[in-house]
This record gives structure tokens, sequence and C-alpha cells, in this order.
């Protein structure tokens, strides 16, 4: 039996046929500062949660209000839905987390999935910014390559794949390249520019690519600091 619940605050029957978004906090975080912009950007109305046996304790509040970990948003217009991943649930959870989510999008008839992770930049080859692969179910083909073949996906959004190929959903999942080391709110950019282009989306990334060349000044300025220490003599440094 599951211990992972769905709270729904809206009559499941209006969202037959949408398409559900998500993502985690894993590689550059993209897949939540994605998730997370488009909830906010369009102004997204929060419809229920996503609660779980080993729920996180933690509370904080955001752009819309009190946030729970695991928040559910509705966008009327554009019929999307979006599960926003504030924190990744347990480990021991996330086979249970992704089955369970999955067989509700199955129940509630909901069409398509997209799902958003990262690629680690080292590992890039060519010029592409993001690579995709997707379901056996999923009819769409995008102007992206494809993930190369043997390479493996881990994690939490790797079980959302597996299960939506189980339980014969379309799903897409969307790979920008972005730093591992820290938050890459550029990579969240080039995974916003797919949706728009997959959705008929207008949504904004101008405040992403603003984060994310305040993030590199500030390594700029991080990295000069400790070249001028590293160029001072050796008669004042105290090593420990």
């Amino acid at each position: 039996m599951s211990n992972v619940k769905v709270v729904l605050k809206k009559d499941p029957a209006q969202l037959r046929g949408a398409t559900f978004i998500t993502g985690f906090r894993t590689i550059g975080e993209v897949g939540y500062l994605a998730t997370r912009h488009l909830a906010l950007k369009r102004n997204m109305e929060r419809i229920g949660y996503v609660v779980t046996k080993y729920y996180r304790d933690v509370a904080f509040l955001d752009e819309y209000g009190l946030a729970t970990p695991f928040d559910i948003f509705y966008d009327n217009e554009k019929h999307l839905i979006v599960l926003l991943n504030h924190i990744l649930p347990f480990q021991r959870e996330w086979n249970d987390f992704a089955a369970s989510i999955i067989k509700w999008i199955k129940k509630i008839s909901i069409n398509n999935l997209i799902l958003i992770g990262a690629l680690d930049k080292r590992y890039k080859m060519g010029n592409e910014n993001l690579k995709w692969l997707k379901t056996s179910k999923c009819q769409l083909s995008l102007d992206y390559p494809q993930l190369d073949k043997q390479l493996l996906m881990v994690g939490p959004l790797a079980l959302f794949t597996l299960h939506s190929e189980i339980e014969d959903l379309s799903a897409i999942v969307l790979l920008p390249y972005a730093d591992r080391e820290r938050t890459d709110p550029a990579a969240a950019a080039t995974a916003i520019e797919a949706l728009n282009k997959i959705l008929g989306l207008n949504v904004s990334v101008d405040e992403l690519y603003e984060e994310a060349k305040r993030i590199e000044e500030d390594l700029q300025k991080q990295m000069e600091l400790l070249q001028r220490e590293l160029a001072r003599g050796g008669a004042d440094r105290v090593y420990m």
C-alpha cells in the first residue's frame, strides 16, 4: 500500500487532458528552478499538495504564500499542472513517490508529462544546450538531439520516467546541460525556452539569465580574491 497521498482542492475531472510538468533539485537545481519560475510567471493557482509517510518538516513563505514541500499548481488557461518539489523526498520514498504520482496522473486521465532534469555540462561534446528523450507512447518530436544511448539517468526523475513507460503514458524528458556544482539558472532558462516551444507559451526568462550573470560575477570576484591571496608572499600566510 502506498504511503504517498495527493491532497487536491479541485475537482479532478477539470484536470482531464492536462499536461503535467515537474522536476527536482538535482544537477544545477534545474528542474526546481524551471518549474518554480513557470508556476510564478504564469501566476498559477495552487490546487493541492503531496503528502508522504516521511513528510519533510520544512515550511516557509514563498511568493505565493506558505509553501509546503510538494505543492501542486494549475494553469487554467493553458491546462497545465505543475508539481513544485521544493525539496527532495527522502531517498527511501523516491520509488513510492514516483509510482504513486504516476498512477494518480493516469487515474485522472492526464494526457502528457514533461519532466525536467539536467545533464552534467562537463560531459558536453557538441554545441547543443539540451538533449531529450521520450517514452514509447509519446508521439512528439523535438528539434533537439536525443540523449545518447546507454547514458544512465538516475534519481527521482528517472523513476518518474520509468513508471511513465510502465503505465503507458506519454512523457518527454528535457535535459539541458548544467553546472552540477551550483545552481544554474541559465540551464533552467534553456528548459523554459524549450517549454515555450512545446506548449506555445511566452514565459520570459530574463530574470533567470540575470541571476545566472550575477552568479558568474560573484564567482569571478571569489576567483580574483583567491588569486590575490595566492599571489601574496608565503611569510604572512597560515596553513592549517
